[in-house]
């Protein structure tokens, strides 16, 4: 075993303990700490990706744009209708992001030129996403709901890795991520499936057959956000957001799938959990 899989290893498992005892100790621990990493994910991207001045105008500007909608919505507003309004709204930047990851030419220098004369939308880039992602915090069964979603997303980057590893022989989109293969999509994809019905047919409710193409599908869109990212970093010229997560990259790296995933569980929760 090498040296970075160990750092991954211990990585992941400290990552893995500081959600648990946030998720075991309530609602305003978690929100806390989601607020945190998107404060810090924020940072990454302004400062490590689009190399914006740390602690300029723009700076504090995009971080108030993230922090202060993201306390409005989880600590004053907890109106369930406002807050899927948000996950409306995130679900359109996602379409946008789709048409960026397909349509835009790698060598395309659009996003630079936003990056250089809007640096502050970063802020707006994560708070969407992240209010999406408390939504599931309205539940009354919002840590099972959130252990699913983790799941689904754990399984979708565990699988790939091991699928991908062990079978991979066809790149699936070598210009953007040279590492990923189609096997290792199809193999992440049936194991977000998996995972994500069986923890959903134990925990939460009877077997329904559609739920685990569901959850593939969420396993593939969360794979897309990876996809995002990726190309983003190499548009800017970046190999990581940070190297705050030793083994792992900074926290955007860790939660990109995540934030693309999240406001698609919102709906699922929204359309199948009562």
């Amino acid at each position: 075993m090498s040296a970075n899989t160990i750092k991954r290893i211990i990585s992941a498992v400290v990552m893995a303990a500081i959600v648990a005892v946030c998720i075991t100790f309530g609602k305003k621990p978690t929100l806390g700490f989601i607020l945190f990493a998107g404060a810090i994910a924020v940072d990454e991207l302004f400062c490590n990706i689009i190399k914006r001045k740390r602690f300029s105008i723009s700076y504090f500007i995009s971080q108030l744009l993230y922090i202060i909608p993201f306390v409005y919505f989880n600590f004053l507003d907890v109106t369930t209708g406002m807050h899927f309004a948000i996950v409306n709204v995130a679900l359109l930047l996602n379409v946008l992001l789709l048409f960026y990851l397909f349509y835009i030419p790698m060598e395309s220098k659009t996003l630079e030129e936003i990056s250089v004369k809007f640096p502050y939308v970063t802020g707006i880039f994560f708070v969407l996403p992240m209010i999406s992602l408390t939504n599931v915090l309205h539940y009354s069964e919002w840590r099972i709901l959130l252990f699913i979603l983790l799941v689904v997303n754990f399984g979708m980057d565990t699988g790939a890795w091991f699928f991908g590893k062990n079978f991979g022989s066809h790149k699936l989109w070598e210009k953007v991520s040279p590492n990923k293969t189609i096997e290792g999509l199809i193999g992440g994809m049936f194991t977000a499936g998996v995972l994500g019905y069986l923890a959903w047919t134990f925990l939460i409710a009877k077997p329904v057959l559609l739920l685990f193409f569901i959850f593939c599908l969420l396993g593939v869109l969360s794979q897309l956000g990876d996809l995002i990212q990726s190309k983003m970093k190499r548009q800017f010229k970046v190999k990581d957001s940070s190297s705050l997560i030793p083994g792992h990259g900074g926290v955007y790296d860790r939660i990109d799938s995540l934030l693309y995933s999240a406001p698609f569980f919102a709906v699922i929760l929204k359309y199948f959990y009562n």
